[in-house]
């Protein structure tokens, strides 16, 4: 099936953009009534990464969304100076989560104490400490957030935005980032 149609040269400019600024994007991929939580997180390092991603998507309807600023950014091994790196980006009292390197969730807490437990456990592991971005409210806006999805009944494709006005202002500075998909 496949879902390269979705994405738009002007959406495709705007990803480049986001990556070239963070190295790294956060992306959700759901999968509409599917029965239950049906989605799977993927760290995108370049826009060849989302189209081999959404290229083999076989699901006949998806929600994408894509996160401008880097996701998860305290990693390193589980440990004493990890444990320190957290406790200095995570006020008390915070929700985290914990994710191996695999990109699947190995731990998560609500304060200083539950991070202090968690990194004990996972000592000497590779581990991601952040926030889920969907629980993050700055997430919301169009400037940080790129969504698309496809419902097939009836179909349609949504979006939260139409334009890029860098891309509009000079396309063919993306265009040989772009021209795999077009």
């Amino acid at each position: 099936m496949g879902y390269e149609h979705l994405f738009a040269v002007h959406d495709l400019a705007l990803l480049y953009d986001w990556l070239q600024a963070t190295g790294e994007l956060y992306m959700d991929l759901d999968r509409p009534h599917s029965g239950g939580s049906n989605n799977s997180i993927h760290f995108l390092r370049s826009l060849a990464d989302l189209r081999a991603i959404i290229a083999g998507e076989t699901w006949p309807e998806v929600s994408i969304t894509i996160f401008r600023e880097k996701q998860y950014p305290i990693r390193g091994i589980a440990g004493k100076g990890l444990l320190q790196a957290a406790i200095g980006h995570f006020p008390d009292r915070q929700y985290f989560t914990i994710l191996s390197e695999s990109v699947r969730e190995v731990g998560s807490g609500d304060c200083h104490e539950d991070l202090r437990t968690e990194l004990a456990r996972l000592e000497g592991q590779p581990i991601w400490i952040g926030q889920d971005p969907f629980d993050l409210p700055q997430m919301a806006h169009p400037d940080d957030v790129f969504v698309v999805k496809f419902y097939r009944n009836p179909p349609r494709v949504v979006r939260n935005r139409s334009s890029y006005a860098a891309f509009e202002s000079a396309p063919e500075r993306y265009l040989p980032h772009c021209e795999p998909w077009v």
